[in-house]
């Protein structure tokens, strides 16, 4: 039945497919925020309040929320906030009393999603029992937020897909049935973009339902790469609508147009774009997107068309069953190179919430991946005209369209999971600040345990200038195991930035000390606890 196939046509969706991949190649990307370091650090116990707080993430953010609880559980917002790079300097509204504190924070990534946290701090004694803070679950949002990030993925993948099948794979149409799906998928997305923006708007300003449709709600949803991914959401949509009342030549381009698209709008915001190395991770969110869309977008055509049973039906589904080896294989490369840089570690897929909804995936793909087995297998059949093979085909059809819907669904609750990659970043690292009257100084320890360490400094004034010194002295000790306390000159890296090599054998509470050579008859040292895992 080969012969059914038009070589010039053939020769377009080859060129389509080449003009895919080459538009999988992205030139940026963006990074899941994550707290690595503040001052005062967690658990710690001062002897007098600060005047700044300061929170540094591995990326530059947008403070959304910051606020200070008090022992009494009195929450003050914080709305003197300074940013320098991938830091935040808070200045609290009034001066802090002894006991407890809680900073709670709530920031704005830049893949577009809100992240928050919490640390404590004692000032004056440790021990002190912590605030209690009520935390409200926001059901009804996370559930707004799931079903509009589901419909959105029905529209760009059955709307877009399955205006590229009809415009690149399908013969000829029988029924203007498909076209009217495709177009009723893209309505329900664009919709749904609309309102995701505003839901977004609410899970950034943490703000109830009732409030959507207040301005600074939609104003803060379309910040930051969410979007850019639902303004290229939205022209993708466009693109497919404008497709399906086009035949010919137009129909293609502007279906090829809305696929990469589609692509590009999972790639644009997200956890899975986000990660290191960039260039992969965008690549194969890319190829996954435009792989699935091009999968999904074929079942609701051809299923209307295998009811029909004509020849062109049987040309068309010739067609797709020569192309779509290569969408599964891009699945497969994209999605295990998506996987095994998300997960980190084989554990987290049965120790971490993204590896469950990972595993539920898995399961529903499988299934999947059997049933495009067993239609491969009467594919021959129905093409040879067996009726009983094309009920059989049309009803696996079916069921494929069923499990799409949950297979998107479950991937929606990423949504809601930061990847164990985004957890773990910065973890592992110890970093402190040291104060005293003439100089201050960020300290951070890579790794943060036991063993070979690096360990980097920052010097600056009192006032955060540059502190720029002749020299500088690390010695660590540890008088409690017995281990006599070593020193090392530090190499300089620039203006109050200095690096030193060094070893901490033992797990335990250290003293770190640093000696400051600012002139040759001027010498400032600094000195403070720190802890190694």
């Amino acid at each position: 039945m080969t012969g059914l196939v038009p070589a010039r046509s053939c020769r377009g969706l080859r060129a389509a497919l080449v003009l895919l991949w080459l538009a999988a190649l992205p030139s940026a990307a963006l990074a899941h925020a994550t707290l690595v370091a503040s001052t005062p650090a967690n658990d710690a116990v001062l002897a007098t309040a600060p005047a700044t707080l300061a929170l540094t993430f591995n990326e530059p953010v947008d403070p959304l929320a910051l606020r200070i609880v008090d022992a009494s559980g009195r929450a003050t917002s914080i709305t003197q906030i300074e940013q320098e790079g991938n830091r935040l300097i808070l200045t609290p509204p009034a001066a802090l009393g002894e006991g407890a504190h809680v900073l709670s924070w709530r920031v704005m990534s830049t893949d577009g999603h809100p992240a928050s946290g919490s640390l404590t701090f004692w000032i004056g004694s440790g021990g002190i029992a912590l605030p209690e803070i009520a935390v409200s679950v926001p059901a009804p949002r996370r559930a707004a937020i799931w079903i509009a990030r589901l419909a959105i993925y029905l529209g760009l993948l059955v709307g877009v897909g399955g205006a590229f099948f009809r415009a690149w794979v399908e013969v000829s149409a029988s029924t203007r049935a498909p076209a009217l799906g495709c177009a009723v998928a893209s309505l329900i997305g664009l919709a749904s973009v609309v309102v995701s923006v505003g839901l977004q708007g609410l899970d950034v300003t943490d703000l109830p339902l009732r409030d959507l449709g207040r301005g600074v709600v939609w104003t803060a949803g379309v910040q930051g790469s969410f979007g850019w991914s639902a303004g290229i959401a939205v022209a993708a949509l466009l693109l497919g609508l404008a497709a399906i009342r086009f035949d010919g030549t137009p129909a293609r381009a502007l279906s090829l147009t809305g696929l990469i698209g589609v692509g590009a709008a999972l790639a644009a915001s997200g956890h899975a774009a986000a990660a290191s190395p960039r260039y992969l991770t965008v690549a194969s969110v890319f190829l996954h997107g435009v792989g699935v869309a091009f999968w999904i977008g074929a079942l609701l055509p051809l299923g209307f068309a295998l009811r029909a049973g004509t020849d062109q039906a049987m040309a068309s589904l010739t067609r797709f069953s020569s192309a779509i080896p290569f969408a599964v294989a891009a699945l497969l490369v994209s999605g295990t190179a998506l996987a095994v840089v998300q997960l980190e570690t084989l554990t987290a897929l049965w120790s971490t919430s993204y590896g469950w909804v990972l595993c539920a995936k898995l399961a529903l793909v499988l299934l999947l991946f059997a049933l495009a087995l067993w239609n491969r297998r009467l594919t021959p059949r129905v093409i040879e005209g067996s009726a009983p093979a094309g009920r059989a085909l049309r009803r696996s059809i079916g069921v494929e369209l069923a499990l799409v819907v949950a297979i998107l669904g479950v991937v929606a609750l990423w949504r809601f999971t930061p990847p164990p990659r985004a957890l773990t970043a910065g973890a592992d690292n110890f970093f402190t600040h040291l104060h005293a009257e003439r100089a201050m100084a960020n300290v951070t320890i890579i790794p943060g345990h036991a063993g070979p360490i690096e360990i980097t400094i920052q010097l600056e004034t009192p006032d955060e200038a540059p502190l720029v010194a002749q020299a500088l002295t690390v010695t660590l000790s540890n008088p409690t195991v017995g281990i006599e306390p070593a020193t090392v000159e530090a190499q300089g890296l620039g203006p109050g930035q200095w690096r030193v090599r060094m070893a901490a054998p033992v797990p335990g509470r250290w003293t770190l000390e640093l000696g400051i050579l600012i002139s040759d008859f001027d010498q400032v040292t600094i000195e403070a606890p720190i802890l190694i895992r």
